[in-house]
Formats: structure tokens, C-alpha cells, sequence
């Protein structure tokens, strides 16, 4: 779903749709991080404004794409740092945990082909003996 311009408040079902997040977690999020304060209505209904939007898009980015921890990306939402500052070491863990990925994609892969190739062998060896009588 995308930002329609024309719009001015979204509802809490609309933002999930547009961030790819569960809504417990913008509600989580809502306490967590004092800059997202989304408007209410009569009903006490959440209220999003592309402001908020962009905010939300913006928390998610920080924990899910650069891998900070909620307390570091409420430090640089706050502006009290900025993305990058002391960031050599989560990098360095981002960069790692993807190497172990593709070590496992690889190994996954290996794994694959020598269980089929013992299948194949399974399948000649029980010929051979149905053949030997």
C-alpha cells in the first residue's frame, strides 16, 4: 500500500499495510519511542499523519535494515546521534551474520546434492540385488 497524498490520517490497520509491521509492534513502538505520537480521535482510534508514517518507516529501517537496537534508534531519531556514529561494530556483526548465512545457503546446497546423488546410489545398489536374485 502507498501513501496516498490526499489523505490526511491513516489508521493503525492502513500504517501496517504501508510499514510491513505488525500493529502490537507500532503500538509498542508508540511507547517506546516518544517522538511517534500519533493523533486520537473522538473514539480513541490511533491517527496516523505522514509524518508519522515517515517516522514509523524510518524506526523500522534503523532495527530491521541496520540492525540497531531499539534504545540506539531512539537515540538517532532523537537526534542525540547520528546513523553511523559508532557504527563500525554493528557493521561488522551485519557483515558477519550475512557470511553465515550464505556458509549455511551453501551447505544447505551441498547437503541437497549429496542426499540426492545417495538416493541415485540407494536406487542402482537395490537394482544390483534385485538382479543377483
Amino acid at each position: 500500500m502507498a501513501f496516498d497524498s490526499n489523505k490526511n490520517y491513516y489508521s493503525i490497520g492502513e500504517v501496517t499495510k504501508i510499514a510491513g509491521i505488525p500493529a502490537y509492534l507500532l503500538r509498542y513502538w508508540e511507547g517506546f519511542f516518544n517522538e511517534l505520537t500519533p493523533a486520537r480521535d473522538t473514539k480513541g482510534n490511533r491517527r496516523y499523519t505522514n509524518r508519522d508514517i515517515a517516522m514509523v518507516l524510518n524506526i523500522k529501517d534503523l532495527v530491521y535494515e541496520k540492525g540497531y537496537k531499539l534504545g540506539k534508534a531512539s537515540e538517532i531519531v532523537k537526534g542525540n546521534l547520528r546513523d553511523g556514529e559508532d557504527d563500525h561494530k554493528t557493521k561488522e556483526i551485519l557483515k558477519l551474520q550475512k557470511q553465515i548465512g550464505n556458509e549455511k545457503n551453501r551447505h544447505t546446497s551441498v547437503d541437497e546434492r549429496r542426499t540426492a546423488l545417495l538416493k541415485e546410489i540407494k536406487v542402482e545398489i537395490e537394482d544390483i540385488l534385485h538382479l543377483l536374485g
